[in-house]
């Protein structure tokens, strides 16, 4: 099976963060699927790190840009994926292989003050409209995103798949009893 991924946001702080986990946790489990993963020329090498079976391939379009919606099908036609996972609500139209999207949340449509513009608006509720149709599979990370997500879309609620996001080894180291004793 061949997976692609894009990982153009591995930089960001929230989606980077699960792009950049999801990326080791695959590497750590799986030896058999090959992942194609979809990132900026500074970000080259770090596929090859999952070990032989991630292979990266250069995908230079801004996010939020027309380019992305031309050019991530062009590439997912070429490198032909099994499944294309968008780790953001981004979901060209074009994408012509089955497709998991993660929607982390609905914040964008539901407190659209935050956004710079309502072309900003107009673009975050379009991309997640066609995310939220055309993708075969929806993650969100958690019961409440699932909620906001079929308050604003017409769905079936079978489509979304609630996967809470694990926490960051690092913060799983034991304190030591002195530590232990000046926090009390």
């Amino acid at each position: 099976m061949r997976v692609a991924i894009d990982a153009r946001k591995l930089h960001d702080f929230g989606i980077g963060t699960y792009i950049r986990n999801l990326l080791r946790h695959l590497a750590r489990i799986d030896h058999d699927t090959e992942y194609v993963v979809l990132c900026g020329e500074a970000d080259l090498g770090v596929a090859p790190q999952g070990g032989r079976n991630f292979r990266a391939v250069l995908e230079p379009s801004p996010n939020y840009s027309l380019r992305e919606q031309i050019h991530v099908p062009w590439v997912l036609r070429r490198e032909r994926p099994d499944l294309f996972h968008a780790p953001h609500y981004v979901l060209p139209a074009a994408v012509g292989c089955n497709s998991v999207v993660t929607i982390h949340d609905g914040i964008h449509l539901m407190f659209p003050q935050y956004l710079p513009n309502r072309m900003a608006y107009a673009y975050a509720r379009a991309q997640m409209w066609t995310a939220a149709h055309r993708s075969d599979c929806i993650l969100t990370v958690s019961d409440a995103s699932k909620r906001d997500i079929l308050q604003l879309f017409t769905i079936p609620p079978e489509k979304i798949v609630v996967v809470y996001n694990a926490i960051d080894t690092h913060f799983s180291v034991t304190p030591s009893a002195e530590a232990i004793n000046r926090v009390r």
